[in-house]
């Protein structure tokens, strides 16, 4: 756990908008790059992507501030805005995004559904720079996992810590045992990224496919990693049973089915129209 990697002074370098940045400048890399081999203007999208980390970035703390009123007080003004505290809640930035870059693509006659083949499947490469950051800060930390091989301990004062204290020893300094879950996260995101490259590679559909395969594979990814959560997500709003993400991934997979279904028919119907009469 490294919450500050560097440090001048009374100036400080953090580690989670540090690992943020590096995400989305390797997804700016690459997602430029193969703007370029598909034909599109990649400063344009240069552009649209600067516009959507600012709105992204805006609605996941947004969401955060909806589901966690409790973690912010008008006593502590800055905590609403300090980004390097954590407190990002990805889903948030999916609709908001989504709706920008549909305006943005066709203010600017772009494609939207070929872009979207550009540049979704380094979406989740992005993502998973944004976990290692959730790792360096303590945060989005697992549920107790004694004797797990693999389970991590954090130092006191971090998040995981403060949830996981192993009473009667005022002595001890660190964590009990967690899911490594910011790992998993990590993992899963960079199989999706794989996944999604590989089809768009070798299958490609139809115009526009990535987008639904990556709700879907992104829904499935959450729900699982979330029943390894240990920080305390609110439970659902329909069940107990289920943790608000949980029910954000339910509809995240069946948002990507209907999307991919009606995409493949209207492609079908494309294909299958006569020629006009010359």
């Amino acid at each position: 756990m490294y919450p500050v990697l560097l440090q001048i002074g009374k100036l400080q370098l953090y580690s989670y908008g540090f690992m943020i940045a590096m995400g989305f400048l390797t997804f700016l890399h690459f997602a430029q790059r193969d703007a370029r081999k598909a034909g599109f203007d990649a400063d344009a999208l240069a552009t649209m992507s600067f516009w959507s980390l600012g709105i992204g970035v805006a609605a996941t703390r947004l969401l955060h501030i909806l589901m966690v009123p409790q973690a912010y007080s008008w006593s502590d003004p800055l905590g609403w805005i300090a980004l390097w505290r954590g407190g990002l809640v990805f889903q948030g930035a999916v609709p908001a995004v989504l709706i920008y870059t549909i305006v943005a693509t066709r203010r600017r006659k772009i494609p939207f559904w070929g872009l979207a083949d550009v540049v979704i499947p380094w979406v989740p490469l992005a993502h998973a720079f944004g976990r290692v950051g959730c790792l360096l800060y303590g945060c989005c930390y697992g549920r107790r996992a004694d004797g797990l091989p693999w389970g991590i301990r954090f130092p006191e004062g971090s998040p995981a810590y403060q949830a996981h204290f192993p009473m009667g020893s005022a002595t001890h300094h660190w964590s009990y045992v967690v899911h490594p879950t910011q790992l998993y996260s990590v993992i899963d995101l960079l199989t999706i990224c794989v996944i999604l490259l590989f089809l768009r590679k070798k299958w490609h559909p139809f115009t526009g496919f990535t987008l639904p395969v990556y709700l879907v594979l992104y829904g499935i990814h959450r729900f699982i990693v979330e029943m390894f959560r240990g920080d305390g997500n609110p439970g659902g709003f329909l069940t107990d049973s289920l943790t608000q993400q949980q029910e954000y991934a339910i509809l995240s997979v069946i948002l990507g089915m209907i999307v991919f279904v009606v995409l493949r028919r209207r492609a079908r119907l494309k294909v299958g129209d006569p020629k006009p009469a010359k």
